[in-house]
């Protein structure tokens, strides 16, 4: 079971960048995080230990992307998308991003999707204590000094070296939490 899977993260930046960083309080930040507000500034998808960053123009990245799945689905119709926060984050953003920038997209079942935090907290309602570079130190993976507040800065500075480098930790300790997942058995924890 989950034999054939690929790990998903998006980043995100706001639209109106300068109109952010005036922004007071992480509060208002927060909200700010939508795909109303926001646009898709990269994707990383990691396959069987190989990973991939789309980059550039959003409706480039968004194509890429859903050009990547529908291989990946072709390849393997059973395959699953996995992720943290994939569920609550990244899946709505991207199929958001792409009805806005009228990008056509793989049909899928959020069945074929696995959102690694869900299973980690149990379904549990609510916020949940956890991001995924806690996480990725509990479990011994090294993370980066960066965190997903500092994008927009990195963006805004066209420090893509540095947002790489994090997208691709991020893929590399999702895929590591899936794997404990599967050898602890927390992953055949159901919602219903």
């Amino acid at each position: 079971m989950y034999e054939s899977y690929f790990v998903v993260d998006v980043e995100t930046c706001p639209i109106d960048l300068d109109g952010y960083f005036l922004l007071e309080t992480d509060e208002e930040k927060i909200k700010k995080l939508n795909p109303i507000d926001s646009k898709i500034i990269a994707i990383g998808i990691r396959n069987r230990g190989e990973s991939k960053i789309f980059s550039g123009d959003e409706k480039d990245i968004l194509t890429k992307f859903w050009s990547e799945w529908k291989k990946l689905k072709y390849g393997s119709p059973s395959i699953l998308l996995v992720g943290f926060n994939v569920t609550n984050f990244d899946i709505p953003f991207i199929v958001a991003r792409s009805f806005i920038n009228n990008i056509e997209i793989v049909p899928f079942s959020l069945k074929s999707v696995l959102d690694v935090k869900e299973k980690i907290n149990a379904y549990r309602y609510g916020k949940s204590r956890g991001k995924l570079e806690e996480y990725g130190r509990l479990i011994g993976v090294g993370v980066l000094n960066i965190d997903g507040s500092m994008i927009p800065r990195l963006f805004k500075d066209n420090d893509w070296e540095t947002l790489k480098k994090y997208l691709l930790k991020d893929l590399e300790i999702t895929d590591k939490l899936f794997e404990r997942a599967k050898s602890t058995g927390i992953i055949h924890i159901s919602k219903y």
